[in-house]
């Protein structure tokens, strides 16, 4: 019976902690549940960034960097208002991975490797915009969160679960990242990684950049994807599959991009 009654209370709490903590996702609206500390989760991310740049071998080529920069610059700017304490960082790793990732805080990492198939501003644009759209659309808080829940259900202390911000932020971070010796691979399911891609062609768009290369970077994923042992593609979905949702968002995105023409000097 006493236990019964535990875990009522438990179930109400946790009910009414996805009712009071939510947010909405920029862009696409959907509503969320976030039940930790921003400031907590960007001291962790930056603790890890700052951990793979003590440890990786960074890359210091004048023309990837003079463009990550520029481009980096741009997109950030764009998203001010939905990452507005940000503290932008953006390096590229040597490192042969055909990948790219951005943490809550404003830290943004490419591979070296990446350039295999980003050849141009607009295309690097495409790459930079999709994963700071992870950040804005909090979804490593998100993730963080449904963990909470989840060892408040598998505890016999279920409100302490729930109260374990610190450990399970940095936790979560290690494991949504992948963080390693090797660098990181974040590991997204198939939606978030499409409200990303659509979130970053709107936000390319907005910043001048042509979503249509968006595209085109996920046509040359597509002819990579057969068969490769690259990481990106045991914790992403399918390119084809994210191709096709794309071509969706297009119409959209290219209407942002002939509104930001306007304005460009």
């Amino acid at each position: 019976m006493k236990f019964k009654l535990y875990a009522t209370v438990v179930s109400s709490l946790v009910f009414t902690l996805l009712l009071t903590n939510c947010s909405t996702t920029p862009v696409t609206g959907r509503k969320q549940m976030n039940l930790v500390s921003e400031s907590e989760v960007v001291r962790m991310s930056m603790a890890s960034f700052e951990q793979m740049k003590a440890q990786l071998a960074i890359s210091y080529d004048p023309e990837y960097n003079e463009m990550m920069q520029r481009v980096g610059h741009k997109i950030s700017q764009e998203v001010f208002w939905d990452v507005p304490l940000a503290e932008w960082e953006f390096v590229i790793f040597d490192a042969p991975q055909v990948n790219a990732f951005a943490m809550p805080g404003g830290k943004v990492g490419i591979y070296t490797g990446l350039f295999q198939i980003v050849k141009t501003e607009d295309e690097l644009a495409s790459v930079l915009a999709h994963e700071i759209a992870h950040v804005s659309a909090r979804h490593t808080h998100e993730r963080i969160s449904q963990a909470m829940i989840a060892e408040a259900g598998n505890t016999t202390l279920g409100v302490v679960g729930l109260m374990s911000v610190g450990s399970l932020a940095t936790s979560g971070i290690m494991s949504i990242y992948n963080v390693g010796a090797t660098g990181a691979v974040a590991a997204w399911d198939r939606k978030k990684e499409s409200e990303a891609d659509e979130i970053g062609m709107i936000y390319m768009a907005r910043a001048g950049y042509n979503p249509e290369a968006a595209i085109t970077v996920m046509e040359r994923m597509v002819q990579l994807d057969g068969g490769s042992s690259d990481p990106w593609y045991s914790t992403h979905p399918s390119s084809s599959e994210r191709l096709d949702a794309m071509h969706g968002v297009l119409e959209e995105a290219v209407e942002e991009y002939e509104k930001a023409k306007e304005f460009q000097f």
